[in-house]
């Protein structure tokens, strides 16, 4: 009744919608404004040279690149919203369609004006030959030469919306008013005009056009006659389906691989198969809308789907059926699987044996029966045996008919067969030898051991893995009728986790073990209890550590079904490279088993039943990747798309970059590694999911930003490169740190030559004291000398001896002031005028109080305040001494007057007498006035006598202080 109910549905599927496939088998992702896309309603899909998808909308622009989406509207450079269509015309070189105010250049991300054209508006572009041609919507067909528009044909201005090659010299185009012509590829009319309300013109790959209508898809007539109306022939028996006539037509293409999509208007995308094989895509299997605008492929063979609720991408690198109870699956698990040809597989549940034809996708009926009374066991990987009430059934691969066999009424958890007729079962801990339909030995373990899997090797040895205890090896043997066991190695502390849950015999000294947390361990043994263990988990890229059935194809890989899927471990040298078949092609089920098909196909049991073919997507070289952005300072500021910034200001030496390496098979796959040449960390980083990095307080120096990505083969592609330097600070440049140098030496040489000077100074002071002494108190000593032997000459005439003892008392008394001038000048607490005029106050009384001049010294406050260099304050006490001498010794003066100050830092000294004067012009022995002008002459002062004889004498001086 089943076969027959299922022959029944088959008919009918065919009749009315072609031979309708129940498994769904490309997997649909879809994208909305919510992933970043600018407009959801998708009117156009092109890909450009380096593989980024770009899609024009009723909203804008936007270029995906398998990570995220950018988006180009009238904020950044469009002046309208509407984009018909994009052509590549150079290195991201693009002339943007928009609907209305004419295309719009994009450049190196930039938009800008394309010159002379802002009145015309295109449709679509088209690639024939050499040739560029843009449908327009008044200016007929026009061609893209030398960096502008021409039209091809002048006297046809008519609006074309779409056209098609049909050979080397005819087009057949699609006018805006619905009519279609044949026309030679300079737009000169071959046929007559055809009233037939077109939507799409399609040449496909075997030379046929398809025109798609307001009613329908039809195929063009390749026999067309010239002046004569566009004809049609009736459509081939797989594209004469209800989902195709009587309905809007949007979109035709066929694919690489020869299916045709047809897009419609309310049906869905319908493709078809070159087998004939036909499936409807509606929003129930992932379609935003099943109204469809636009069909497109790209380089890795997906298929991309515009509708106006956001875009579709079908995947169809992969060839992958997943079959779930809603095809016919017995309540949606299938129990146990075995191959039963190169293109079916029989499938055993708990109530019945279906066939499934994986050409056809049908299940038949092969048996029906009551659930087993003892059970149903998977014998190595070849077999099934279902026992019921002392009997059993050996079903084997690629064998309709199963053996029947003799079997102990008794109710197992796991069988194994060790021999042609000798079978090991196992209940709890206990393990039981069966032969003949009989039990002939009997094997009980440890009460905390529990028996999980069962599997004989080449070498006739029985591995026991139990459920938490690790992993048990047994020898048999036969001793006529019995059979007994026997323990040879025990692995528990060994292993890296002693849940075991399958096991794998590939060769004769190797054994894969799959845990329970610890993933799949390779376990060789080189001699007799000695082994080698390799660990495969999800630290080295397995899908989960949860491991249930392991399996090898004709190849040499290694297949382990987890929780999340399958996984493909394929050998190199003395290990295995693990891809993660499932996660590629999105396969997220339980499985539990693994079948291999002669065909390089695979089915799996958990679940769902999968039926995939292994297309080799691990040899897939790394796609290029691109720097796609660039921003200076923080990630939200300065963007500058692929504009290359060669230089940062030290000011600010932060840099932001987005790239991405366009792989649409599957875009969370890629794993990118990025570094900094240039900085103290030079390691290659793991990127983060954002696919941006951002560097911030950088040094000055020059800079490499290299980021790589992971190739399906599992080897790193060639890396993209970015080179910048961040500028050095004037302070730690070469130019500054010589001035620096430069200035240093100077002042080094300056405090050198200022202690020179000071030194020099020193040794003039000294001289300057050595010659005082030598000229004052050296000639007073002189003097004393002299008059002390005169004294001791004239010691008997009194009166001459006392005048010499006079003179002599006179000349101690010179000696003894000017050496106390000479200390005084080299004191340094008498550097202030202050202590320089008190001396000069009290000189000067106790000259002219002595000889009865009355006298007036008139002092600067501002004394107190300023301080002196050693020489200068001596020199100014010495021309005010010199002169207040000449006062007394010459002048005969009865009044003085003596002014001194501070002016504009200069110290001015005036000294006015009422005395006799002098003439200026007579020759004088006097050699005081001329000691104070060299005194004055020293430190670039001024002097000024001012006398006239009988009238008195005025001497005026100006230094300037030198502190």
């Amino acid at each position: 009744m089943l076969k027959l109910l299922l022959t029944i549905l088959a008919f009918f599927f065919q009749v009315c919608y072609g031979s309708l496939s129940l498994a769904q088998q490309i997997n649909i992702r879809a994208y909305s404004i919510e992933d970043g896309l600018v407009n959801n309603d998708v009117l156009n899909i092109r890909q450009d040279s380096r593989g980024f998808i770009w899609l024009c909308t009723r909203g804008g622009l936007s270029r995906y690149d398998g990570i995220r989406f950018t988006n180009y509207t009238t904020e950044n450079g469009l002046t309208n919203d509407m984009i018909n269509d994009i052509i590549e015309i150079g290195p991201q070189k693009f002339i943007v369609a928009q609907n209305l105010e004419g295309p719009r250049l994009l450049e190196n991300d930039r938009i800008g004006s394309l010159s002379r054209h802002s009145n015309i508006t295109l449709n679509r572009f088209y690639r024939t030959g050499n040739r560029l041609l843009a449908a327009t919507d008044q200016h007929g067909m026009m061609e893209w030469r030398e960096d502008d528009f021409h039209q091809i044909n002048p006297a046809r201005n008519n609006g074309m919306d779409a056209m098609a090659v049909l050979n080397d010299s005819l087009w057949i185009t699609m006018q805006t008013n619905g009519a279609v012509q044949v026309v030679t590829n300079q737009v000169q009319p071959y046929s007559a005009v055809s009233i037939i309300n077109a939507t799409i013109v399609y040449s496909d790959l075997h030379h046929r056009t398809w025109m798609g209508t307001t009613n329908g898809l039809r195929l063009l007539d390749p026999r067309q006659q010239r002046n004569k109306p566009v004809g049609f022939i009736p459509l081939p028996p797989p594209f004469d389906l209800p989902a195709v006539r009587n309905t809007w037509i949007t979109d035709f293409l066929e694919d690489s691989k020869g299916n045709c999509w047809i897009a419609t208007t309310g049906h869905g995308v319908v493709r078809i198969a070159p087998d004939g094989k036909v499936i409807i895509y509606t929003e129930a299997d992932g379609l935003p809308a099943s109204f469809i605008n636009c069909v497109w492929e790209d380089r890795e063979k997906n298929i991309w789907v515009g509708t106006p609720l956001g875009l579709a991408k079908f995947s169809t690198s992969n060839e992958v059926e997943i079959f779930t109870a809603k095809h016919g699956l017995s309540k949606g698990a299938t129990g146990y699987i075995l191959p039963a040809s190169a293109n079916s597989i029989r499938l055993f549940d708990g109530q019945a044996i279906t066939e499934l034809d994986l050409l056809t996708d049908s299940f038949d009926l092969i048996s029906a029966y009551n659930a087993p009374a003892n059970g149903m066991y998977k014998i190595k990987k070849e077999e099934l045996l279902l026992t019921d009430k002392g009997k059993a059934e050996l079903y084997r691969r690629n064998k309709p008919d199963p053996e029947k066999l003799e079997w102990p009424d008794i109710k197992l958890n796991n069988v194994a067969r060790i021999d042609e007729d000798i079978f090991i079962g196992s209940v709890a801990n206990r393990l039981f030898a069966i032969s003949g339909g009989r039990v002939r030995g009997e094997l009980s373990l440890s009460p905390e051991v529990v028996i999980y899997f069962l599997l004989p090797d080449k070498n006739g040895n029985l591995w026991v893995a139990t459920f938490n205890n690790g992993l048990l090896k047994f020898k048999w043997r036969t001793d006529g009728n019995s059979i007994s066991l026997e323990l040879t190695d025990s692995l528990v502390q060994e292993l890296p986790d002693r849940h075991i849950r399958t096991l794998f015999c590939d060769k004769e000294n190797e054994l894969w073990i799959g845990t329970r947390y610890k993933g799949v361990i390779r376990m060789q043994e080189h001699e007799k209890g000695k082994y080698e263990m390799q660990r495969y988990g999800t630290e080295q890229g397995l899908s989960s550590n949860f491991v249930r059935t392991i399996n090898r194809d004709r190849k040499g890989n290694i297949w382990v079904g987890t929780p999340q899927g399958v996984d493909k471990l394929i050998p190199l040298d003395d290990h295995y490279r693990i891809f993660n078949f499932g996660k590629i092609n999105n396969i997220y089920h339980l499985v539990q088993d693994i079948w291999f098909l002669e065909n390089d196909y695979f089915v799996t049991e958990g679940l769902v039943l999968v039926h995939a073919r292994d297309l080799q997507q691990d040899t897939l070289p790394a796609p290029p990747v691109y720097i796609t952005k660039i921003g200076v300072g923080s990630a939200a500021q300065d963007s500058t798309g692929t504009t290359r910034i060669s230089e940062l200001s030290y000011r600010r030496p932060q840099i932001y970059f987005e790239f991405c390496a366009p792989q649409f098979i599957n875009e969370e796959w890629n794993e990118y590694r990025y570094r900094l040449l240039g900085s103290n960390d030079t390691n290659w980083l793991k990127a983060a999911n954002t696919r941006s990095v951002y560097f911030a307080s950088l040094q000055p120096g020059d800079y490499t930003f290299e980021v790589k990505v992971l190739g399906f083969n599992g080897e790193w592609g060639q890396a993209a490169r970015h080179h910048f330097i961040v500028t050095t600070p004037f302070w730690k440049k070469g130019w500054f740190i010589l001035l620096i140098i430069a200035i240093v030496a100077a002042i080094i040489y300056a405090l050198y030559r200022y202690r020179i000077r000071q030194l020099i100074r020193l040794q003039q002071v000294r001289n300057q004291i050595a010659a005082d002494l030598h000229d004052e108190i050296g000639s007073n000593l002189t003097n004393i000398s002299i008059l002390s032997s005169l004294s001791k000459r004239n010691i008997l005439q009194p009166q001459q001896a006392t005048e010499f003892l006079q003179r002599i008392s006179e000349e101690v008394a010179a000696s003894s002031q000017s050496l106390d001038d000479i200390i005084w000048s080299v004191n340094a607490n008498h550097d202030t005028l202050e202590e320089t005029v008190a001396r000069m106050r009290l000189y000067t009384a106790e000259l002219f109080e002595a000889a009865g001049i009355r006298y007036e010294l008139q002092l600067d406050p501002a004394f107190e305040a300023t301080r002196l260099i050693m020489e200068q304050r001596r020199d100014i006490y010495m021309i005010y001494k010199e002169a207040v001498n000449n006062v007394l010794k010459h002048a005969r003066a009865a009044q003085v007057l003596i002014s001194i100050a501070i002016a504009d830092h200069q110290l001015v000294l005036h000294i006015k007498d009422d005395g006799i004067g002098f003439d200026r012009d007579k020759v004088s022995h006097r050699h005081g006035l001329e000691g104070i002008k060299a005194r004055v002459k020293r430190w670039n002062g001024k002097i000024q006598v001012e006398t006239v004889p009988g009238k008195g004498t005025s001497l005026h001086v100006t230094l300037p202080l030198v502190s």
